[in-house]
């Protein structure tokens, strides 16, 4: 029915918003209907209808967890734990480096594969007899025939004369129609090591010119060429004979992984030359030849490949590649004796070109020509919920090395590089640019006197002009990123790092953005304003973004206390347990790298580097299955080991106590300007003077305790002496092995502590005759038994015979529980002040030890006189207890050991074992009873930062659980994303009529060979994730025991 018809009239009402929300497969939106609402009356009145009209949708999005998001690796959780979440027993063990299965149990011993040189020994002379052997004819030595078509051969048989002379125009015409036969016996060893008459050589080398033949000539072999029996290789048929060949015979230099070899050769001249130049001809032979216009000298692909990895490889120049070809080639090349054609220019020259062309082959330059490849983010991970941001953040590393210099040479030809900013180096035309406009930098370090920062402009340059690089690399896989890479013209300035990091994130598309670097307490300061000046699409949006900067743990600790406890990213939230040191490991692989491209032209030097890194890169993304897979088990082994300590030592602070302090490190966490909660507050901490003050107390005490008389008779006055005898005698003993110089006035001091020891001594005896009459029957058994001629016990080895060391006593136990409590709480206030007088630092530390010393002691005879079970909170104190963040200043070493072992994979070399913190859980003594004591202000701060540091560990490595996770499914949408690419190249290589039938076909050939080559690589990485936490590290431990050295520094410290 018709408005018309009803009289129903419309108009526009408020706005109506109708919510719904719609799940599609793994994706989650909200959409908003908005429309005009229309109300419509019936002729009487008595019913109405509203409808909405002109309708239109406003999606709005959701916050959402990272396993709601569209795609379909999504809720897939590599390497995943048991339902418990926690480890097994057995696993725990192998996770620690102990295995319980292997013990008791030996390796049974093979001499041949244990000991091979030892078996050799025995059979060396058979292998020497057999190598000359082959010096010889072998079992053709009486009756020699071609092992083809059985001619018999004449091992003393000459050449023909005048097979084929040279024409004076340089080229070489045909051999006669018909020769005398040829009863010279030859060998090519390429073909196998039986003998071949002239006839069937020719015949059989007409496809395979490049190999290297031998002559048996006076009773030897000698080396000689295919060219000089006269063979002449046909081009454009691949050996084959063509219909009109050219007539000309010419002469080309071929290097190849044989030797290098001249060949006389004919052009094609049939229809099919029609359709290729002499260029053409050569490489559709595999030949790449050295120049575009008339070339007199190729290399074929396969050499071209082999001396490229074992440049990037092995770090091989191509003069040395070229030498060892010319020995290969003749055993006297190279040195005039054998004159042997000089190529070592053409191959330098047609080796870069080789490897450009390489890159650019594996970018897809030839099916999308023009464009370079660029990997989004992809789609709704933008929709994830900020507390889960951290797992699509970028991390990046920057940092400069001065070990890859470049020399200025005279008379140099302009070298331009073959792929300006194509790759990992900027765009050098801009770089230079901006650099023109560069002003000295007079920024202050208010941190250290940074090198880096004091010698920017006036580091040491003569001679050069590139003192070094600057590069921004990924700090979770060490890859160096497009555009990452620049020169440095003298140090470390602002101008040239400021260029590098913003190209290496040109065209950031992400919301969250770290950058670690040595000096980035001073870098990040004035950062934005610098930005401004770089050219605009370098310009990095910082109020669209989370931007942070942070310290590599290593080097962090340089860094002034309060500048650490800020800018470390052992503190900075998302980052995980990235140690932001990777990019050093790079250096210490391209340093090696340095040595040949010192002396090279900057257009060399850079496509140089460019394929060490492409080379680089793509072996760190092949080991990212094992890498992060080792790495998760590490971080699952010791993110467990954290939560447990923390959980145990969280329990025993107040609740109201840990709400305070989270609200402190949630301030700083939002406004990094807040009071810093993993440093202790200036106002609460002790200065110099005070803990000399204190020491100085502590001396006064001592003596003081030292010259108290002893009174009365009771059993408690009786077991206090004896145990104030005790302290003395622990007091003289740490004064004695203190690290501090024993000057004249503290040997006086001993040996007066000694003299009043010794006093009381005589006191305390007197009173065991009442207590203990058996401590003195043991006194007098040790008198008789003493050798008479030995020098005198001195005082602090004097044995006391306290009551633990004859019976129970509860009222000596109750003294020791006390003394106990007294010395944990002492080694806690010791640990709390650090200085930099290292004087002091000694005394502090003697006295940390005597206090140790003393509670170990008494935690023994409580033992002795209550049990095992009494005072479960009185555990041994070991070393490891004592030690703290400020005492060693050293962040990250020892748990970053074990990630950069395992990034580094098998063959690794294991480091040497640091104690850090990134491992260190909070030592129990900080939970023991009475160690937080209000009226211990000091302390209780103390504990305040032990504790927030403790809990940043803790919420580190959960991080890392996560993000090693993350990337492992973004390794796999990676590999999917190649796949996919490369699978649209081969149905565009079909449609791309402008290009011959046979260019289109290898197009597409290539194409399907690297989706297929993704396609398998995806399916070999989902294997190795798609497996349970206790298979993967059963499949690390099998892997050669890769497994021991990683968790080596946990075993280390269970062993403590």
């Amino acid at each position: 029915m018709s408005d018309e018809e009803t009289g129903v009239f419309s108009f526009r009402a408020s706005r109506f918003i109708d919510t719904s929300f719609k799940v599609h497969g793994e994706t989650a939106e909200q959409s908003t209907r908005t429309g005009d609402r229309g109300i419509l009356i019936s002729d009487d009145g008595e019913q109405r209808a509203e409808t909405l009209r002109n309708i239109t949708y406003k999606k709005r999005r959701l916050r959402l967890r990272p396993s709601k998001l569209n795609d379909s690796l999504a809720q897939w959780i590599p390497v995943p734990e048991d339902k418990t979440g926690e480890l097994n027993e057995e696993l725990r063990a192998t996770l620690n480096g102990i295995s319980a299965t292997d013990e008791g149990r030996k390796r049974k011993l093979y001499v041949t594969s244990d000991h091979p040189m030892h078996e050799f020994q025995g059979v060396q002379q058979d292998f020497l007899n057999e190598l000359l052997r082959l010096c010889g004819l072998g079992d053709s030595i009486d009756d020699p025939e071609c092992a083809l078509c059985h001619l018999k051969l004449n091992p003393k048989a000459t050449a023909p004369v005048d097979e084929h002379a040279a024409q004076e125009d340089g080229t070489v015409s045909a051999p006669p129609a018909e020769t005398p036969v040829d009863r010279r016996i030859f060998r090519c060893s390429d073909c196998g090591e039986f003998l071949q008459c002239k006839q069937c050589c020719l015949g059989r080398h007409a496809w395979t010119p490049l190999h290297l033949l031998k002559l048996w000539k006076d009773g030897c072999w000698e080396d000689d060429t295919l060219k000089n029996i006269g063979l002449i290789y046909q081009l454009g048929h691949q050996g084959a004979p063509c219909l009109t060949p050219n007539p000309t015979i010419r002469l080309m230099v071929v290097l190849d992984t044989t030797g290098i070899h001249q060949i006389h050769y004919r052009q094609c001249g049939c229809d099919r030359s029609d359709q290729m130049n002499p260029r053409q001809e050569l490489l559709r032979n595999a030949w790449f030849p050295a120049s575009a216009i008339d070339p007199d000298t190729c290399a074929t692909l396969r050499v071209l490949e082999a001396f490229r990895l074992y440049n990037v490889i092995g770090n091989l120049n191509c003069h040395d590649f070229v030498t060892a070809q010319e020995r290969k080639t003749s055993a006297l090349g190279s040195t005039g004796v054998v004159k042997m054609p000089d190529r070592y220019r053409e191959m330098l020259r047609m080796a870069r070109q080789h490897s450009f062309l390489t890159i650019a082959k594996r970018n897809a330059l030839a099916h999308a020509p023009g464009v370079w490849r660029q990997l989004s983010r992809g789609r709704w991970w933008r929709d994830v919920e900020a507390k889960y941001r951290y797992l699509y953040r970028t991390i990046l590393a920057l940092d400069a090395n001065f070990k890859l210099k470049n020399r200025i040479r005279t008379h140099e030809r302009e070298d331009p590089p073959l792929a300006p900013g194509w790759g990992a180096w900027v765009d050098p035309m801009r770089y230079k640019e901006h650099l023109k406009q560069y002003i000295a930098e007079n920024d202050a370090s208010t941190c250290i006197a940074f090198a880096a920062l004091t010698q920017k402009d006036t580091r040491h340059t003569d001679g050069l002009r590139v003192s070094g690089v600057g590069a921004a690399v990924c700090a979770r896989h060490e890859c160096v990123r497009p555009n990452g890479l620049g020169d440095l013209q003298k140090g470390e300035r602002y101008a040239n790092m400021d260029f590098i990091a913003m190209s290496a994130v040109a065209g950031f598309d992400g919301m969250e953005l770290t950058f670690s670097y040595d000096i980035a307490c001073q870098w990040g300061k004035n950062l934005r304003e610098r930005v401004k000046k770089l050219p605009e699409d370098l310009r990095l949006d910082f109020e669209a973004i989370l931007f942070q900067t942070g310290l590599p743990v290593w080097h962090a600790s340089s860094h002034e206390a309060e500048c650490t406890n800020m800018n470390s990213l052992s503190f900075l939230p998302g980052v995980g347990k990235t140690d932001g040191e990777g990019i050093e490991r790079l250096w210490a692989e391209l340093n090696a790298f340095a040595y040949h491209t010192k002396q090279m032209g900057l257009g060399h030097r850079a496509d140089s580097l460019e394929d060490k890194i492409n080379y680089h890169n793509f072996m760190k993304n092949l080991g990212l299955g094992d890498i992060l897979r080792r790495k998760l088990l590490v971080a699952i082994a010791e993110r467990e080991k954290q939560v447990a300590a923390w959980k145990e030592v969280n329990k025993s602070i107040p609740t109201e106590v840990r709400a305070a302090w989270q609200e402190r490190v949630d301030a700083f966490l939002a406004d990094r300007t807040a009071p810093n909660p993993y440093l202790i507050s200036a106002k609460d901490g002790l200065s110099e003077a005070d803990i000399r003050a204190a020491l100085k107390a502590d001396k006064v005490e001592a003596a003081s305790k030292g010259t108290t008389p002893l009174h009365g008779t009771s059993a408690t006055a009786f077991l206090t002496a004896g145990l104030q005898l005790e302290d003395t005698q622990r007091r003289i003993k740490a004064e004695i092995a203190g690290t501090t110089l024993v000057t004249a006035n503290r040997e006086s001091e001993i040996q007066e502590s000694r003299l009043a020891f010794l006093s009381k001594l005589r006191v305390f005896r007197g009173l065991q005759e009442v207590y203990t009459p058996a401590a003195i029957r043991a006194v007098e058994r040790l008198e008789r038994n003493r050798n008479p001629d030995a020098a005198a016990v001195k005082a602090e080895n004097i044995k006391l015979f306290l009551p633990s060391d004859l019976t129970e006593a509860e009222m000596e136990a109750k003294l020791r529980e006390a003394q106990c409590g007294d010395a944990v709480g002492g080694t806690v206030g010791g640990q709390h002040g650090a200085t930099r007088a290292n004087s002091l630092v000694g005394q502090i530390s003697d006295r940390i030890a005597a206090l140790s010393l003393k509670y170990n002691h008494a935690r023994a005879a409580l033992l002795r006189l209550k049990g095992p079970n009494y005072a479960p909170f009185f555990k041994p104190l070991k070393e490891s207890d004592l030690t703290l963040d400020a005492d060693v200043n050293d962040d990250e070493a020892s748990g970053k050991k074990r990630l950069s072992l395992a990034a580094a994979g098998k063959g690794g070399r294991t480091p040497r074992h640091v104690a850090g913190t990134s491992r260190k859980v909070l030592s129990w003594i900080w939970a023991a009873r009475g160690a937080l004591d209000p009226d211990e202000s000091d302390l209780h701060e103390s504990l305040r930062v032990e504790w927030a540091r403790a809990k940043a560990r803790k919420t580190r490595w959960d991080e890392e659980v996560n993000l090693l996770r993350e990337e492992m499914r973004r390794v796999l949408r990676y590999l999917e994303w190649e796949t996919q690419t490369w699978r649209a190249h081969t149905t565009a290589s079909r449609d791309a009529g402008d290009l011959p039938i046979a260019t289109r076909a290898g197009l597409e050939a290539y194409a399907i060979k690297q989706a297929a080559v993704h396609e398998r690589l995806r399916a070999f990485f989902y294997a190795k994730l798609n497996v349970s936490l206790d298979a993967a590290a059963a499949s690390v431990l099998d892997d050669e025991g890769a497994l021991n050295p990683l968790f080596e520094g946990t075993h280390k410290c269970n062993q403590n």
